[in-house]
């Protein structure tokens, strides 16, 4: 089996791929950024989705599946310049889509977001949620899987959760828990907007990366599935285990609260266990541990 992964120089993506190559899958890369971690077992193309050179990529190799993680991830940057966030979540997205069609890919893999559920109606959020847009990125994000449905192409989409782990960049647009992980470690202040209480549902990266190889060699298809541990966080609880994990010895900086963001979210992922016998392994505390060694050895 020969699989692409757009995107497979990042957070996600250089996860999924340590894994398709584990498991023998011979793996191709289309990233616009130089790999930080390199699988040398891995073919790598440096190239950004929107140009027309990425077509020679899929002339070169008979691929039978796509996972398409390449994205603008940031809700941020999607507000300030709509412009590329359509340009990097919808128009790459749809380039990789009729580069697929044309050269006989059979089954593409796509990364969504749970911000398609924006402010949930029930929790924990199932497939079945009705979807809503508090920013271009859900916008963007959600189009892409317009697209993808009308293709003709066998597909499974997956809405993750929040994902944490090893590889995650703490500046940027990084997570709660890298940012938490990486200023706990300097000991520099850390806050926390409103009361703390707001909860999320943190999946491990590694279980990400598992149901990302798993999909490709799956039966399923034209389905939609998230990808979580059906579990709630508080940002307060997820400081206290930060906190046991660092030896932190300051109080949080109470902040106001953010305009937009959500109070509670979790997502039910009895479907994805049901389609792909997987559901992540990985307890908050074990995934914390593991983040946190990795960032004493990296930053």
């Amino acid at each position: 089996m020969n699989v692409l992964v757009t995107g497979g120089a990042g957070f996600i993506g250089s996860h999924t791929v340590d894994k398709l190559i584990s498991a023998g899958i011979q793996t191709v890369v289309i990233d616009r950024a130089e790999p930080k971690y390199r699988n040398d077992e891995a073919i790598y193309y440096r190239l950004d989705l929107n140009n027309p050179e990425t077509e020679n990529v899929f002339k070169a190799h008979d691929f039978d599946c796509v996972i398409h993680l390449a994205a603008q991830a940031s809700v941020a940057v999607s507000v300030a310049d709509p412009v590329k966030d359509a340009a990097d979540n919808v128009m790459a997205s749809v380039r990789v889509i009729e580069y697929c069609k044309k050269y006989g890919v059979k089954k593409i893999i796509v990364s969504s977001s749970a911000a398609l559920y924006a402010v949930p109606q029930y929790l924990p959020v199932d497939e079945k949620h009705p979807v809503s847009f508090l920013s271009p990125y859900a916008i963007s994000k959600h189009t892409m899987e317009e697209y993808v449905r009308l293709s003709g192409l066998d597909y499974i989409i997956f809405r993750y959760a929040n994902v944490y782990g090893p590889r995650q960049d703490p500046h940027g647009e990084a997570g709660v828990v890298s940012i938490f992980i990486e200023r706990a470690l300097k000991g520099l202040p850390i806050e926390i907007h409103g009361d703390g209480e707001q909860t999320r549902d943190f999946v491990y990266v590694a279980d990400v990366a598992e149901m990302n190889c798993r999909a490709v060699i799956s039966p399923a298809s034209n389905v939609v599935l998230n990808v979580s541990t059906n579990t709630q966080t508080s940002v307060n609880k997820l400081f206290e285990l930060i906190k046991e994990n660092t030896d932190y010895a300051l109080l949080p900086i109470p902040a106001p609260s953010r305009p937009g963001d959500i109070k509670h979210s979790v997502l039910n992922n009895a479907l994805v266990a049901e389609t792909l016998d997987f559901t992540p392994q990985t307890t908050l505390a074990d995934g914390l541990a593991e983040t946190v060694e990795f960032f004493k050895r990296t930053y």
